[in-house]
């Protein structure tokens, strides 16, 4: 079983609740569409959503890195550039840095573009990431760019990809894709197929990209990870050049499946809270040779598309 139970670091935890002030108070209600919520908010939500967006990446890349194909095409790298649409106030940007910096001794820089609707997020985004650079107990150089940007069509998001000058190795978007689904941002269309299929041509040879999502109720019945999942499985199946590497069963089966549900459950422990518990669904996608070369070798585990009393936590448990 994989190891989901994450402590957050004591310096990321003094920098959050002691410099920054953070508040841990859950409130699903108000966290539903924040994009305006004023800065005492952004606290509540530092001290409350940011431990848990940390654990999850941290977890996830953590996994990732096990599978000896897919690290060593990282191994030697020195700058990584990362992109998150979405991002609030980045507990999944530090998860990940500090996932990176603890698996790869050669990666001295990254370089960050990080989109929000959030202006508070987005500014407070900013002097957080200086504080983890100055930390002691940190390595790496950050470049980060973070822009605060409304999305309210697909024409906005045309925007965004037009405005990036790289390619990435690592995309993101963290619990953000169900406020288009609840607004009807782009109609009749499935948000979580658009998004794939506007980002990943932004992807490096090497790179993936990482959506992730709560595992509640769509309005009209479904729950918003059988949407995710038809929504990729009809985007992969239509590209041709794309393909999931996790959950490990989807690599296998994404073709033929309309869309199930799953999740994976995390704990986070920090000095407000112990345990913390976490619950997400989430795809990996990269390109369609990359995930041929990081799955060579990996057999096939339990898909609950072929099998409906499969444990929903089984898709996760990568490459054991």
């Amino acid at each position: 079983m994989d190891n989901k139970s994450v402590i957050l670091p004591k310096w990321i935890d003094k920098i959050i609740f002691d410099d920054f002030e953070a508040v841990y108070e859950p409130c699903p209600m108000e966290v539903v569409y924040n994009p305006d919520q004023p800065y005492e908010f952004i606290k509540l939500y530092l001290g409350t959503y940011f431990p848990r967006s940390f654990a999850e990446v941290y977890s996830i890349i953590d996994s990732l890195m096990i599978n000896d194909n897919y690290k060593q095409a990282l191994y030697n790298l020195q700058e990584i550039n990362i992109l998150d649409f979405c991002c609030g106030t980045g507990g999944e940007i530090i998860g990940l840095l500090v996932a990176l910096s603890e698996n790869l001794p050669n990666l001295k820089r990254v370089n960050i573009n990080a989109y929000d609707a959030n202006p508070d997020a987005i500014r407070f985004l900013y002097h957080l990431t200086e504080s983890v650079e100055r930390a002691p107990e940190f390595r790496l150089e950050i470049h980060i760019n973070p822009q605060c940007i409304y999305i309210e069509s697909e024409q906005e998001i045309q925007e965004v990809i037009n405005m990036s000058n790289m390619q990435y190795h690592f995309m993101m978007s963290f619990k953000a894709i169900n406020e288009f689904v609840q607004h009807g941002t782009f109609n009749e269309n499935n948000p979580y197929e658009l998004i794939a299929s506007y980002f990943s041509p932004l992807l490096k040879a090497n790179g993936v990209f990482i959506i992730s999502d709560v595992t509640t109720k769509v309005d009209n019945g479904l729950y918003y990870p059988q949407m995710m999942n038809s929504g990729i499985n009809r985007f992969l199946k239509n590209s041709q050049q794309y393909k999931s590497i996790v959950p490990n069963a989807c690599y296998h089966y994404e073709s033929q499946c309309s869309g199930c549900y799953m999740q994976d459950i995390f704990y986070v422990s920090h000095r407000e809270k112990n345990n913390d518990i976490s619950k997400i669904a989430y795809r990996i996608i990269c390109n369609k040779s990359f995930a041929q070369e990081v799955m060579a070798g990996y057999t096939l585990k339990t898909c609950r598309a072929i099998n409906p009393l499969a444990d929903k936590n089984t898709p996760y448990n990568l490459w054991h």
